[in-house]
Parts: structure tokens; sequence; C-alpha cells
């Protein structure tokens, strides 16, 4: 009999799709921005403190630690490590493929396409010893710092009213040229930027340990990850927050931009090991009713992300609806809102009837084309 499914990573999962919306949307306002109201404000403040440059990290981990999850129950299965390998690599290109097929269809701003790419760089890692992985990741995040300055000093504001902003592209020939040209300097500058891979190897390392499973042995880091590395995340973003608002001169971007992405770690494994305590305390008993349909979305998290994707950019692009035209900061979080609460309504739908979600289930399908079902034996060899 396989053990009870954790709940810590779903819930978790849930969350982050409401903390990706919420960073994405902001990206498809158009027009000419209306002057700041004072919810405006502090939806701004509120998401470079608390969402933004969190969100990718804190899902980078949970797919880190799902990973080694999935090996082991590979393994178990009479997997050879090469194969095991293989299916890390196989489940990166697809991802890789759905994030194309986003970019082309929905909008470049996505997150497939950077985990992808992680995955396909890291798979050799995910099988070496812990002393490798943590050198890998102090090496990564020495170069992180150096792509956050460089990134930032070279980057070029084209303004929400700009022909090439997500929020208004198109589908002609031109709008898709742009799209895949964004697409792909997204997919590689939120690898190389954003310490997406650092996290991933994190969540590599709790998985072998089981931090997550064994909550209780582990409860004294995770709390400490919550105490710490949640106000770390806040108070490193303060510098940003008063330079976007002229307290501070914009010649301290870079430095202040550095401090929120690279607090964005910190923040993100926070938030993780906040769900592991939850988890911990809720492991074998009913899920309350409240915490259902994160749960649910957690477990569809593909396809909630696609699905709040598509919703959140019918709505507010110029190429669909196009509510994005002239909406402050507060606008863009309704309509992000919105498109979370639909999709975890589905996710909750498909829970009651039993079913997986279809893109959920189509990447499983793909990537385990070939491979033994986990728990199964492979046949006797004569």
């Amino acid at each position: 009999m396989s053990p009870p499914r954790m709940v810590a990573p779903d819930l978790a999962r849930g969350a982050m799709l409401l903390l990706i919306v919420l960073a994405h949307a902001p990206l498809y306002l158009t027009g000419t921005p209306p002057a700041p109201s004072v919810l405006d404000t502090v939806v701004t403040i509120g998401t470079t403190l608390l969402v933004d440059s969190r969100a990718y990290p804190m899902f980078a981990a949970l797919l880190g630690y799902g990973l080694v999850l999935s090996v082991t129950r590979l393994r178990a299965s009479g997997v050879s490590e090469r194969d095991a390998r293989r299916s890390i690599r196989r489940r990166g290109r697809w991802l890789l493929v759905f994030g194309l097929v986003h970019a082309l269809l929905v909008a470049p701003i996505e997150i497939l396409g950077a985990y992808g790419l992680a995955l396909l760089l890291v798979a050799g890692l995910v099988f070496r010893p812990d002393a490798t992985v943590r050198r890998a990741g102090y090496l990564l995040l020495a170069l992180n710092s150096v792509a956050i300055v460089a990134f930032t000093l070279g980057a070029v504001d084209e303004g929400p009213s700009g022909p090439y902003a997500p929020g208004m592209l198109g589908h002609d020939v031109e709008g898709l040229f742009v799209r895949l040209i964004v697409w792909l300097v997204a997919v590689v500058s939120n690898v190389v930027v954003w310490p997406v891979l650092v996290a991933l190897l994190i969540g590599v390392l709790a998985g072998r340990h089981r931090v997550l499973a064994d909550a209780g042995r582990y409860a004294g880091l995770l709390r400490r990850l919550v105490r710490v590395g949640i106000p770390v995340a806040v108070l490193a973003a303060v510098p940003l927050v008063l330079v976007e608002h002229g307290v501070l001169p914009a010649g301290l971007a870079p430095a202040a931009t550095l401090l929120q992405i690279l607090s964005g770690l910190a923040g993100g494994l926070g938030y993780a090991a906040a769900f592991g305590l939850l988890g911990a305390r809720l492991q074998g008993a009913p899920l309350p009713v409240v915490l259902r349909p994160l749960a649910a979305a957690g477990r569809r998290s593909l396809t909630c992300y696609l699905l709040q994707s598509c919703l959140l950019v019918g709505l507010l692009s110029q190429a669909f609806l196009g509510f994005g035209a002239g909406t402050g900061a507060a606008g863009a979080a309704l309509a992000a809102v919105v498109a979370w609460s639909v999709s975890v309504s589905v996710a909750t739908g498909l829970e009651r009837f039993g079913l997986p979600g279809p893109v959920d289930a189509l990447l499983r399908k793909l990537v385990r084309r070939g491979l033994p079902e986990p728990g199964s034996a492979l046949p006797a060899r004569s």
C-alpha cells in the first residue's frame, strides 16, 4: 500500500499559482497609466515586497523536491539511473515545448520554458553527492549576482504602451515572430538572472533528506526558514520600493534590484517551509474544507497555471478583451485574483469527480512513456 500523499507540496503549489499570476498581471497593462491611487500604490509596494521574485524560487524548490521523489519511485520500480536521468531531461524538453506553445498562442511571459531549461541543465546533478550539489549551488548563486547587476544596468523600459509590450502583441506574422524572440530571451534570462537553478538544487537536497515528509524531525529548520527567510526577503526589498517611489536615487537601482531578487530565494524558501509546517500539522487528518480547493489546484498545478494564464491574458491583453488599457496596479491584481479563482474552482470540480488535471496527465504520460509505472516491478530478463 502506497503512503498517503503529502499535502504540503500541494498547498504550496496552489498558493504559488496565485503569486505567479499576481507577478505577471502588471506586465499586460497597456496605454497611458492613470495617476496611481492609494490602492494602486499599496498593491505595487505589496507586490514588490511579497510577490516579485518570490514565486519563481518557491516553485523551483518544490520542483526539485518532487524530482527526487519521482526519481526514487522510478528507481524502486527497477529503472536504471541512466533512464531516470533521461526521464528528467524528457520532462525538461516537454516543458520547453509547452512553454513555446504558450508563448505563441497566449503570451511570451510564462514560466514553463525556464523550468524546462533548468531541468535540462541540472539533470546530471540530481544523482551527484550532496557536496557536489552544494558547490554547484554556491557557484550558481555567485553567477546570478553578476547577471542581476548586468541585467539591471542593460535593461531598457519600453513602457506599457510600446508596440512590442506583452499586452499589445497580436497573432499576425510579426506578432508571432516577436513572441518567439521575447520568449527565447525570457527563458534564458529567467534561468540566468533569477536564482531558479539554486532553488531547484536546494529542493533536490531537501527531497533527499525528506524534509517535508519528515517535517517533525526538521521542524526547527523549517521554523528558522520562516522566521528568518520571509522577514529578510521583505526588508531586503525595501530599498527597491524606495527607489521606485523616488525616495532613494535611481542610481541605486542595480544594488536595490540585486537585493530584491536574491532575497527572493530566502522568501520563496520561507514560504515553502511555512507550508511544510502546515502540512505536518494536517498530515493524516481530513483536510479542512477551506484548504481543499488550494490542494486540488496544487495537484493540478500545470493545468491551473495554463488556465489562469489564458484567463489573465484574455482579460487584460489588447488582443482579447483589453481591460488592461489604462488600468492601474489594483485593477491588474483584481484580474489576477479572478483568473486564479476560476482555475481553483475548475480544479475543485475535477477533484470532486476524481479526475486529474488534463495537461498534468498529458505531461506525465509523455515523460513516463516506455518506463514502468512507479511501484511496479520490471519483468525479469531471460
